[in-house]
């Protein structure tokens, strides 16, 4: 049993729609300890199935269902792990939202469940590597597409931000 993942959307669309690399994937829920989901990965499920899928809401609704079965804790995104988002979005190349999939997962310690290829990347030795067909989402990191952030300068107020959420980074 693993200590945790952190599942993200590309996994769980996986699952609900038994697409390539669900068994993989259903088997390392079942063998992790704490699942968790940052509090925008249910709108990304929602605007997938709907957008991407064109499938009708009472349709979602039974995809929602299915995924809140797995017992899914969902995390509150507070400024620091928005600000570590930030980060990896900036040193990866990654959109802001996949970014938060990693941030959480190295804010709580926890491994990454992906099968999205350039988050797999990112996350490097964190993220839990998955089959799809004979396609591994696991890749040799991409050197950083940007200069890290400075964040040094922003002491004072990463300061504030910690005392203000009881010392949670």
């Amino acid at each position: 049993m693993t200590r945790g993942l952190v599942v993200d959307a590309s996994v769980a669309l996986a699952i609900v729609r038994r697409e390539s690399g669900s068994d993989s994937a259903a088997a390392a829920i079942r063998d992790a300890g704490i699942l968790a989901v940052p509090e925008l990965f249910w709108l990304e499920i929602v605007n997938v199935l709907l957008r991407r899928h064109g499938l009708r809401p009472e349709v979602v609704v039974e995809a929602i269902r299915e995924l809140d079965e797995l017992d899914l804790t969902t995390v509150q995104l507070d400024r620091p792990t928005s600000l570590l988002a930030l980060d990896q979005a900036a040193r990866s190349g990654l959109t802001a939202y996949d970014a938060v999939y990693l941030a959480l997962a190295e804010a709580a310690d926890l491994d990454l469940l992906t099968l999205d290829a350039a988050l797999a990347a990112a996350a490097g030795p964190r993220a839990v590597a998955l089959d799809r067909g004979n396609h591994y989402a696991r890749e040799t990191p991409a050197p950083y597409a940007t200069p890290g952030v400075d964040w040094r300068r922003y002491g004072p107020y990463l300061a504030r931000l910690r005392t203000s959420t009881g010392g949670r980074s």
